[in-house]
């Protein structure tokens, strides 16, 4: 019981590190977005038309994307696993 315990705590410690990891990458990707060349070619056309079809991979790093989709993965995993052991 004691080692379920501690394994619930470690965890709870590692899927909160996890959303701290996704949050930073999301902020990182969002600043990218918003500091793009793109955005800045011509200050008179609105973003929402310019870009309007546009996903985050034409503008943003193409890595940061992939880290972002694995945290998630990540993520859901370590979810998973405290769902099992807490149902225990």
């Amino acid at each position: 019981m004691e080692q379920n315990n501690e394994q619930v705590r470690q965890l709870r410690e590692k899927i909160l590190a996890k959303r701290q990891q996704i949050e930073f990458e999301e902020n990182e990707l969002e600043f990218e977005e918003m500091e793009s060349p793109e955005n800045r070619e011509n200050p008179d056309t609105l973003e929402e038309t310019k870009n309007f079809n546009d996903g985050p991979e034409t503008v943003a790093d193409p890595q940061l994307l992939r880290s972002l989709s694995k945290s998630r993965q990540d993520l859901d995993e370590l979810l998973k696993q405290l769902s099992e052991l807490t149902e225990k």
